[in-house]
């Protein structure tokens, strides 16, 4: 069962970093040339990215639960207090923000996509936990 105290606790503090943490994912795929579009609001917030002839779903989801909480995967879910402090807020955001953009990079870099998927299990030991869903609307032979 979830406490109330520490679900009020996270909301306040993405109702606050929500837009600082979008801005900042949103800038760094915008600098690397890709055609981003942001779907949905809050958790649900998701971008479509679109770097050449590749399109990706980005859900934000997972990044701001393992900003916001002590462990995203824990129940009940407990706020991080130690994002009072702004300087440790920006080194935590920067941190799993660069490992899931890390992610998506190899994907958007590879022109094979079962490459990239071989070139994310090589990094893995610095993930503590990725999701890679593949979709293929090509037809099969």
């Amino acid at each position: 069962m979830q406490n109330q105290e520490q679900i009020i606790k996270i909301n306040s503090f993405l109702s606050i970093a929500l837009p600082i943490i979008v801005s900042v994912v949103r800038a760094i795929l915008q600098s690397l040339d890709c055609d981003v579009k942001q779907e949905g609001k809050g958790l649900d917030l998701a971008f479509s990215i679109k770097k050449g002839e590749k399109q990706v779903r980005f859900y934000l989801q997972n990044l701001l639960l393992e900003i916001a909480t002590v462990d995203r995967d824990e129940q009940p879910l407990r706020f991080d207090e130690r994002l009072r402090d702004f300087d440790y807020f920006l080194s935590k955001m920067v941190s799993v923000t660069q490992s899931k953009l890390n992610v998506l990079f190899h994907l958007l870099e590879q022109e094979d996509v079962d490459a990239a998927i071989e070139n994310i299990a090589k990094d893995a030991q610095q993930y503590e936990r990725i999701r890679i869903w593949k979709f293929d609307s090509r037809k099969p032979p």
